[in-house]
């Protein structure tokens, strides 16, 4: 029986694939607590402050607020050392954790804290203790992106640029030459060979006699070679001599102002490439994200011609942001273009359309390439995260919903190798199982309706995807289904019901994107749709009320009958209530009486 039904299942996926024409702009499965894990935080600042970092040496997950640290996994919370010394004599000093980066070699994290006048960093290592600091008399808390590549550090500050320094040798550091644009970093990176970083920032424009792209942001993304020594004791000296600027393009609809603002941007490794998800906000605060390859950024940085800047000219002999080996040899002439903060004429353009989010506001993004598909992890800022499969248009197959309500979501973790997602808000941090399958159903086209990339029909259940599943991964991306499912006519429960009594039918609803009717013979009834599922209230039975009930659902052309009762009288005129559904009756008492 169990091989015959999986049969008619791979042959549903092969013969039909449909295609519903209706664009749905919500979640098709809404899920709150199922999957998810807890942990406490001590977060006694006045802030949303939590950063989330993997320990690929540990295994564990580190979380840090404003003053302390833990460590996390599926069955322990640790909480690791203190590194609030700088201020135990001082009562008004404010010494917060700024800096959280993975480590290297037996190092477990890098920690670096902040005052006003001084920042120090430690490592952790493997025994939970911090040895090994330095620090740099600047009160930097470094909350922007960062990026730590050997023993260089790399990290960002708005409205001043990128700042490099040598850990271990303190006299090493370049410093960003002065800049006058108001700017917000949101993402560093490294070239695989390392040869390279990237910025990616939104820039504010700078107005030019009342154009029309007055007070709006510019995307950018810059680079710059990590061998760069600065300039000469004349120009540039601790200053980057190799940064160059490109401009992100991100169109909107037909008629529409293109997306300019940079929320957050994720990356995905290829075979040979690497892929750019840029998450973007328009002038109407719609999200949309856009894709960019790192081969195609790297183009345009290798041959697009230069903006003329202050009747300067892209000097001769030497292309502006090439790595040379010692840059502190590089000619005036090529060091005071550079001085001037060169930009690109051609714009960097999409893989493709943007991937449009109509009514979503997201803070957050995160991306998992699985199966031959990519799913989108996009924080909202209403507290949920919402799953979603890249397509033509976005289909969203489903809504975490973790925190209360409103809860400001601070960072996000994707732990790959685990499947799991890692979220936190300003007191908790909680981790949500991906492959909670069992919420699409318990039937094989449920499964593939949900066109979750990690999930699959097994042969009795929807399961984490395997070897043995029936749907192939390259069928994940549509739903291939039968057109209709009836349940075999094995009888309905009979239900006896007395006359001039109330009753209620409950039909359990699992996707947002279907409808859902009863049909009382062959008449459409409407229902009250609650949390519970699509309600039918009979208010006083009488002979017209008996006979079948059938619930039936609509996704798309796929039509399934879920539930089916056939009611009848005695001759008690108590009144009845059916008590699997008394949640309900007493749910909607309750806002008939209010």
């Amino acid at each position: 029986m169990k091989m015959s039904l999986t049969c008619v299942c791979v042959l549903f996926m092969w013969i039909i694939c449909v295609h519903s024409t209706r664009h749905h702009y919500d979640a098709r499965v809404i899920d709150t607590d199922r999957g998810v894990i807890r942990y406490s935080i001590e977060n006694r600042g006045h802030r949303d402050f939590i950063k989330l970092v993997k320990s690929f040496t540990s295994g564990s997950v580190w979380v840090a607020d404003q003053e302390n640290l833990y460590s996390i996994n599926t069955t322990t919370q640790v909480k690791g050392p203190q590194i609030k010394d700088e201020c135990e004599e001082n009562s008004m000093c404010e010494y917060t954790i700024s800096l959280l980066r993975d480590g290297l070699d037996e190092n477990l994290l890098l920690v670096c804290g902040s005052t006003e006048e001084k920042t120090k960093c430690y490592n952790l290592n493997s025994s939970y203790s911090l040895d090994d600091n330095f620090q740099f008399d600047y009160g930097f808390n470094i909350h922007e992106p960062s990026l730590l590549i050997g023993d260089m550090l790399y990290f960002t500050k708005s409205n001043m640029g990128l700042y490099r320094i040598n850990r271990k040798e303190m006299k090493d550091k370049i410093w960003p030459y002065h800049t006058v644009s108001e700017q917000k970093y949101v993402k560093l990176m490294a070239s695989k060979d390392t040869q390279k970083v990237y910025s990616f920032f939104t820039e504010k424009h700078r107005s030019v006699g009342g154009d029309c792209e007055s007070g709006l942001w510019i995307p950018r993304v810059s680079q710059i070679c990590t061998n760069d020594r600065g300039g000469s004791k004349d120009v540039l000296q601790f200053s980057w001599t190799s940064g160059i600027n490109g401009r992100l393009y991100c169109g909107g609809l037909e008629g529409e102002r293109p997306f300019t603002r940079i929320v957050d941007v994720d990356t995905v490794e290829t075979h040979n490439d690497v892929k750019i998800y840029v998450l973007f906000r328009n002038l109407w605060n719609t999200s949309a994200v856009c894709v960019y390859n790192m081969s195609e950024i790297n183009s345009v940085f290798n041959s697009s011609e230069f903006m003329k800047m202050k009747n300067m000219n892209a000097p001769e002999g030497h292309r502006p942001g090439q790595c040379v080996g010692d840059s502190t040899c590089l000619s005036a002439d090529v060091l005071r273009f550079m001085k001037e903060g060169p930009e690109v004429k051609d714009w960097i353009m999409p893989e493709t359309t943007p991937l449009m989010f109509h009514h979503h506001h997201y803070t957050h993004i995160k991306v998992h390439t699985i199966n031959k598909a990519t799913v989108l992890y996009l924080a909202l800022e209403s507290g949920g995260v919402h799953k979603v499969l890249e397509d033509q248009p976005v289909f969203i197959i489903a809504e975490f919903r973790p925190f209360p309500h409103g809860t400001h979501i601070s960072s996000m973790l994707l732990d790959t190798s685990e499947k799991r997602l890692y979220v936190s808000s300003g007191k908790e941090v909680i981790h949500i199982d991906l492959q909670m399958c069992h919420v699409y159903g318990d039937d094989c086209d449920g499964c593939v309706l949900s066109r979750d990339p990690y999930c699959d029909w097994n042969g009795s259940r929807c399961a984490p995807v395997s070897q043995n599943s029936v749907q192939h991964p390259a069928f994940s991306d549509l739903p291939k289904v039968a057109q209709s499912k009836t349940k075999p006519d094995g009888g309905a429960p009979v239900s006896i019901v007395p006359p001039s009594s109330r009753y209620y039918l409950l039909c359990p609803t699992i996707s947002r994107h279907a409808s859902y009717h009863w049909y009382h013979g062959n008449t459409r009834l409407e229902c009250v749709q609650s949390r519970h599922g699509c309600l039918h209230l009979i208010e006083s039975m009488n002979e017209t009320h008996e006979g079948s009930y059938r619930c039936e659902s609509t996704e798309g052309d796929y039509h399934r009958n879920i539930s089916r009762y056939e009611l009848r009288m005695n001759a008690s005129p108590t009144l009845t209530v059916n008590t699997a559904l008394l949640p309900c009756f007493l749910l909607l008492l309750t806002r008939l009486l209010s």
